[in-house]
């Protein structure tokens, strides 16, 4: 039994969407084989070219359901991919969220057994999105929602705002998770990031830092003492995280530091990484990442994920297939743990009968 955790899709109506808009986020078509995404609204001049080949990934569900059968991949847990509705002005984000939940749920029915679906939600409207997650919950029979870190806003682009507070308390009553996912940084924060095209504002560090500063501001609002059931999931290990539990601790275990100059949450913010989060291994298949997790949180809240079609399946695979970890570790992090955060009912396969 092998369940991902993390993979993307597009509809074909979104990339219709994301051709017909002026302003980013919005694609051009080059030509035939070649596509340009103007990817974030706050930094206009920030442009990938990707392969129309990744595009079509995106789309051709009996292309991916091909390859999940022929690697072993039983389970896909599907968010929308980047660039996301977060970025547009909210009413229509949230108009573009409900159409991709729609669709999502068609293709789910159309493989019965095989996905499983994490709500796209436009959080600058936040009570219509708590409302559109326990639709997505209750009635489409998703398991989660996604967030691709920043909004659009200029006054309060991170999540730690109160003003967001509707969609986290729907996510803990309905029980179900948030995936946190990278976008380049937020503009009043890129600058440093540019100057050297795409690399280093996006995979190359400006993803895991902003999705880690993203987190940590959530840990620091207090948002988990408010929701101490809330559950999130970092993609990547943990955007290097749980490399930097010893400092970001600090402030808190030092005797010599004044408590009033940290933020006043009940625990350390290390504890909240270790009980309100799960890391999977999308898109950073190197072992020290993984054993970072491993010797910090434990396996009990790692997962396998192949962050497709951004990574390919067989490259997720093979991590997985070499990893150095013992047959109840594999497990864990192969199906167990996704089928405890996303509460599904799926089992090892029967052995085999001689």
């Amino acid at each position: 039994m092998r369940i991902d955790c993390e993979a993307h899709f597009w509809t074909d109506e979104y990339v219709e969407y994301l051709r017909a808009r002026t302003d980013p986020p919005r694609q051009e078509v080059i030509d035939d084989e070649k596509r340009r995404l103007h990817y974030d609204a706050s930094t206009p001049d920030l442009i990938v070219n990707h392969s129309a080949f990744l595009e079509h990934n995106l789309l051709d569900f009996e292309r991916r359901t091909a390859k999940m059968d022929e690697l072993g991949i039983d389970v896909m847990i599907l968010s929308h991919s980047g660039p996301s509705v977060e970025q547009f002005a909210p009413a229509d984000g949230l108009a573009q969220a409900k159409a991709s939940n729609d669709r999502l749920a068609e293709t789910i029915q159309r493989y019965p057994g095989r996905y499983v679906g994490l709500a796209t939600i436009s959080p600058g409207l936040p009570e219509e999105s708590a409302e559109e997650i326990e639709r997505c919950v209750t009635k489409l029979g998703f398991r989660g929602v996604n967030v691709m870190s920043h909004l659009e806003s200029e006054d309060a682009p991170y999540l730690d705002d109160a003003r967001y507070l509707p969609i986290f308390e729907a996510c803990e009553r309905l029980g179900v998770p948030v995936n946190l996912h990278p976008t380049v940084p937020h503009s009043s924060m890129i600058k440093p990031y540019l100057g050297y095209g795409w690399a280093l504002p996006a995979p190359g560090l400006g993803f895991g830092h902003e999705t880690a500063v993203h987190a940590m501001r959530l840990i620091y609002s207090g948002l988990f003492d408010k929701f101490p059931d809330l559950q999130m999931m970092l993609g990547h290990f943990g955007e290097a995280l749980t490399f930097w539990f010893y400092r970001i601790d600090f402030d808190f275990i030092k005797p010599w530091l004044d408590p009033k100059h940290r933020p006043q949450i009940d625990r350390k913010p290390s504890d909240y990484l270790k009980q309100n989060f799960w890391f999977n291994s999308s898109g950073n298949f190197l072992n020290s990442a993984l054993f970072s997790c491993f010797l910090e949180v434990g396996m009990d809240r790692v997962m396998f994920a192949s962050d497709y079609p951004w990574e390919t399946m067989e490259d997720a695979v093979e991590f997985m297939e070499k990893v150095p970890l013992g047959t109840d570790d594999r497990d864990k992090m192969e199906w167990r743990n996704a089928a405890r955060l996303f509460g599904l009912e799926v089992g090892a396969p029967e052995p085999a009968v001689a």
